[in-house]
């Protein structure tokens, strides 16, 4: 349109892009910042599924460690029940035991109280030597909470090992952590499970109609 033919006398630009005379520069649109900021948003996301999932699979390492050193300890405590009721049994199959026989039973149980403290100390031994990172609380609690057990084990079979009457006696400390260690066992497995891990514990806390004067593994 001519100026001319403009009875107000305005004149009319064109939007070119470029500043007026007075402006400042405009400043360019930048269609990547948006791009750029999901992009780091995605990224620390990433690092933080990593390091949770990280963190998960070493715990899961831990406790599955943990668990095939506490079943190693929990057979050597089998076996040593077993020893001592295969010593019983067969003194409780003699028609009229003799003092002799009397004598004899009793170096067997303390021969199976000596060996199995053995067996239960070098358990203990491979159990404390688990390595667990510091902040896996729950895992190191359970750690603690079976060697407790392990070492009233270990407290109980030495003392049988110079007295068999010894076996006779409620074995209240060996009971009372076994059932301590439990709870901080199942809360040191990570969720999810997928060794199984709890399963083990199951098979660990199983009733054991065969304990026969009340002594627990």
């Amino acid at each position: 349109m001519n100026v001319a033919d403009d009875p107000s006398g305005a004149m009319e630009y064109l939007d070119t892009g470029a500043p007026l005379p007075g402006q400042a520069p405009r400043r360019k649109a930048r269609p990547w910042a948006p791009i750029v900021a999901a992009v780091i948003v995605f990224l620390v996301t990433l690092v933080a599924i990593g390091v949770v999932a990280g963190d998960w699979a070493a715990r899961t390492v831990e406790t599955r460690a943990l668990l095939t050193q506490i079943e190693k300890s929990e057979e050597a405590m089998r076996q040593t029940q077993d020893s001592v009721q295969a010593a019983l049994e067969a003194f409780s199959a003699k028609d009229n035991p003799t003092a002799e026989d009397q004598a004899a039973v009793s170096e067997a149980l303390m021969a199976a109280a000596a060996k199995g403290h053995d067996k239960v100390a070098d358990a203990g031994v491979l159990i404390a030597a688990v390595k667990v990172l510091p902040w896996h609380e729950s895992v190191s609690a359970a750690k603690e909470a079976y060697l407790a057990h392990n070492s009233a084990w270990q407290d109980y079979l030495s003392q049988a090992s110079s007295d068999a009457a010894v076996f006779g006696q409620p074995a209240d400390q060996v009971n009372a952590t076994f059932t301590a260690a439990e709870q901080p066992l199942r809360a040191a497995v990570p969720r999810p499970d997928p060794l199984g891990l709890t399963k083990r514990i199951d098979v660990i806390y199983a009733p054991d109609p065969a304990a026969g004067n009340g002594q627990q593994a």
